[in-house]
């Protein structure tokens, strides 16, 4: 799953990404043109991995990742994204919005005020006019072709009307069969969307952007990215010492993940043994066959059952031999949906 962070110019959107990653990609001054892709997988923290682990007790354990990309966005002289800058954004599976909510006198804002919700507000506008520019130019070609009468053209048409009115189209407005239709467009304003409030030494009042962020169904947070930039390229016993000072219980990047997890709506999945014992993202309602076909996509296509356990359980009786015994390991057919926290043996033949 792709996370794509982008910002205004100077709005610490690559400072926001060294803060969750942990790197040291170069936040030197901007204001557009050309700069470097920084990407990063973060891993998901699982303490039912930990746990399975001392278990097991496998030769390796891996967490379920989240990739990030400081995407480089180029603006025109209205603060509009070019279209040059939009292919990396339509690639990702969700959006994460950096907006300046610092003061900083060496750090002219590109809008000569500090401004959140008006930042927020020209993103937005942005990412609208893109997906109305592609609705308005298919629906152009459909009525060229006679095809007026299609279930493509009339959905397009709804969503039309809605952005024409400045609206996102929202991860609602579309059932399952007309999203599985329109996937190809890759829509912008149909991703999950995060905003994060970079904040700073000399903040400014963020309520009315949190408001704004919730009442269009966007999920909200805050950081202060710099300083939390800094702590995340510490030794890992020396970040616990600087986040206690700052009453922060756990690193950024931790609450960052539960955000994003909580966005695309995804869940983790299990599998553990003694080579490895592993977490997997899947989204929320996926069957067992998509869920095997995560691991290798030969264990989707000749997928005959899943033999499964709650993590939990499988720990308190201490493997599955034992939870068999129990009778605590059901067996599952291809409707079976997967929950967070099984862990799964995968039964195929191909």
């Amino acid at each position: 799953m792709e996370t794509g962070i982008i910002g205004l110019p100077l709005s610490g959107k690559t400072t926001i990404f060294n803060a969750l990653t942990g790197l040291s990609a170069s936040t030197t001054s901007y204001t557009g043109g050309k700069k470097q892709l920084n990407l990063s997988e973060i891993e998901v923290p699982d303490t039912r991995v930990d746990k399975l682990a001392e278990l097991f007790k496998p030769k390796k354990k891996t967490y379920a990742t989240i990739l990030v990309k400081d995407i480089p966005v180029a603006f025109d002289n209205q603060r509009g994204i070019l279209p040059a800058s939009l292919g990396e954004i339509r690639n990702s599976d969700a959006i994460a919005i950096v907006v300046r909510a610092f003061k900083d006198r060496s750090i002219p804002h590109p809008l000569e005020s500090v401004d959140p919700t008006r930042d927020l507000d020209k993103i937005l506008e942005s990412l609208i006019f893109s997906d109305y520019e592609v609705v308005d130019k298919r629906l152009v070609r459909l009525k060229k072709e006679g095809k007026k009468r299609e279930r493509e053209f009339t959905i397009l048409e709804k969503i039309f009307e809605k952005l024409d009115s400045g609206e996102l189209i929202g991860e609602n407005f579309l059932n399952n069969d007309e999203l599985k239709l329109l996937s190809g467009f890759r829509f912008l304003t149909l991703k999950p969307m995060v905003v994060i409030a970079n904040t700073g030494d000399e903040n400014v009042n963020i309520e009315q952007l949190k408001q704004k962020t919730e009442s269009l169904g966007l999920s909200f947070f805050d950081i202060k990215g710099k300083i939390e930039m800094e702590i995340a390229q510490l030794p890992i016993e020396d970040q616990r010492d600087f986040l206690e000072e700052m009453g922060i219980d756990e690193p950024t990047v931790n609450r960052f993940v539960r955000k994003i997890y909580q966005s695309l709506n995804l869940i983790s999945f299990l599998t553990a043994g003694e080579d490895e014992v592993r977490a997997w993202s899947i989204p929320r309602g996926s069957t067992a066959p998509k869920a095997a076909g995560k691991i290798h996509s030969d264990l989707e296509k000749g997928f005959i059952r899943a033999e499964v356990i709650r993590w939990d359980e499988l720990l308190k009786y201490g493997g599955f031999a034992e939870a068999k015994k129990e009778g605590k390991v059901a067996i599952e057919g291809k409707d079976y949906i997967v929950k967070d926290g099984d862990v799964i043996l995968v039964r195929f033949n191909v």
